[in-house]
């Protein structure tokens, strides 16, 4: 799913094909087993297969977090009681020695002193040994926790790196490096709480590995902009500004808005920054930029007519061109859930079942549409009237979870995920139509609505 094609994704890209008078939603390739419409161009198997595959190493990395956790309040429990019978029996025998310090005989309360420096200092050293074997042990715990929410992120960023939930939102930023380099990163935000933010590796062949001029993508463009004109007067007019021979230096792209800078150099010089807003009131506007690449003072000036227009041509041509960016993805810089870093130790449970949680729906839709008791089965058009199939059994995925204690299993479970051995599925409540399941995503072109499951026959 890109740019320009995910357009269940990313309203940006949805809004300005309409914009341009353009229709660009592929026909849809991907229908259920009983050969009804499937409403997302995803192959949802294997999405499902690595979603499994994710959410159980984040429940083993929470059930690992959890384990030392507790470990480490037992081992704290043990350590202080340990130390406060040490304590009292210390505190016992010098009450006991007490008498004989002071009983006026110098053998005696010779004898006395010395086994009270005796226990004091043995005391003190089973102590001191007792903090510094808890202190080994804490280390190795947090150790354990630090290496679990690590693998949970692993866990998340090699899911993230290969697929996109329906609702997913993607925003790109690109901006020049030199003529030959640049630094580009795709923020992706999930329908399930998680917000990452990625490098993109673009390879040396493609248009955005290096600088370009805006001749490379529109060439010719050329928008009306005040100028000063007449010796005497010097009175301003609108004069025709060519825009050719400036660099795109920075390029970012969201689901509400496109913003360009375009400079005589690169990444240097004094230029234009251009914004088009495409929500309720669009807009397309530029503003000139100083040296230093930021707005010199003078108000953004509004396009309108042909020169907005040819603006809109320019932005189309750059969310063409990145529209395979969003797949380039190398590696996870940072990531968040519900706004916040990954630091709290609960956060693999939460993301897994947010998660599961979004899978269900769809899964349970699959399922009951499959014709084939314990699988999930999708068809893809592969032309000339042929489809191809692609399934996976409910077993397979649900033995994935079986190295997950039974606890930890629970929440797989509205997938239709459990021990087959069991006299029957959890109870659960019928799938609802995928409308009603995601009101926010629309359905593809020529798909108004999921028919609903048949009835049982009369």
């Amino acid at each position: 799913m890109v740019w320009f094609a995910a357009i269940d994704r990313l309203r940006f890209q949805r809004a300005l094909p309409s914009m341009l008078g353009r229709v660009t939603l592929a026909d849809m390739s991907h229908v259920y087993g009983d050969s009804t419409p499937f409403p997302y161009d995803v192959d949802y198997i294997d999405l499902s297969r690595q979603a499994v595959d994710c959410a159980v190493q984040l429940m083993s990395a929470q059930n690992a977090i959890v384990a030392s956790l507790e470990r480490a309040e037992v081992q704290g429990q043990e350590r202080r009681a340990e130390g406060g019978r040490i304590n009292s029996m210390a505190r016992a025998v010098e009450g006991s020695l007490e008498p004989f310090v002071k009983s006026g005989g110098a053998l005696t309360e010779r004898v006395a002193e010395r086994l009270l420096d005796c226990i004091k200092s043995t005391a003190s050293a089973e102590l001191a040994a007792l903090e510094h074997q808890a202190a080994e042990e804490s280390s190795h715990l947090r150790n354990i926790v630090a290496r679990s929410a690590e693998s949970a992120q692993r866990a998340l960023e090699g899911f993230l790196l290969r697929h996109d939930l329906p609702g997913t939102e993607l925003s790109l930023s690109w901006s020049s490096a030199g003529e030959q380099s640049y630094a580009a990163t795709v923020t992706v935000k999930t329908p399930f709480g998680v917000a990452a933010v990625f490098n993109l590796a673009i390879p040396p062949d493609h248009l955005w590995s290096r600088s370009r001029r805006v001749a490379d993508l529109t060439p010719g463009l050329e928008v009306h902009f005040p100028q000063q004109s007449g010796w005497l007067s010097k009175r301003v007019e609108m004069a025709p500004l060519k825009l050719d021979r400036l660099f795109v230096s920075g390029v970012k792209l969201d689901a509400t808005s496109a913003e360009f800078r375009l400079r005589k150099g690169p990444n240097s010089g004094s230029g234009y920054r251009v914004l088009a807003t495409l929500q309720a009131e669009r807009r397309v506007v530029i503003q000139p930029i100083g040296d230093e690449g930021v707005p010199d003072g003078e108000d953004p000036l509004n396009l309108d007519g042909e020169d907005a227009t040819q603006m809109l041509h320019f932005c189309a041509r750059i969310v063409e061109t990145t529209s395979d960016l969003a797949n380039m993805r190398r590696s996870m810089v940072s990531a968040e859930y519900e706004g916040e870093a990954l630091n709290d130790t609960k956060w693999p449970e939460a993301v897994a079942e947010r998660l599961i949680a979004q899978l269900s729906p769809v899964v349970s839709e699959i399922a009951a549409r499959s014709g084939a008791p314990g699988e999930l089965v999708l068809r893809r058009d592969v032309g000339d009237g042929r489809r191809e199939e692609v399934y996976v059994t409910k077993a397979e995925l649900y033995e994935k979870v079986l190295v997950l204690p039974p606890a930890r299993r629970a929440a797989f479970e509205q997938l239709g995920l459990y021990d087959p051995l069991r006299a029957g599925p959890p109870p659960s409540t019928p799938p609802k139509a995928l409308r009603q399941t995601f009101p926010g995503i629309p359905l593809p072109a020529g798909v108004s609505e999921v028919a609903p499951l048949p009835g049982p026959a009369q």
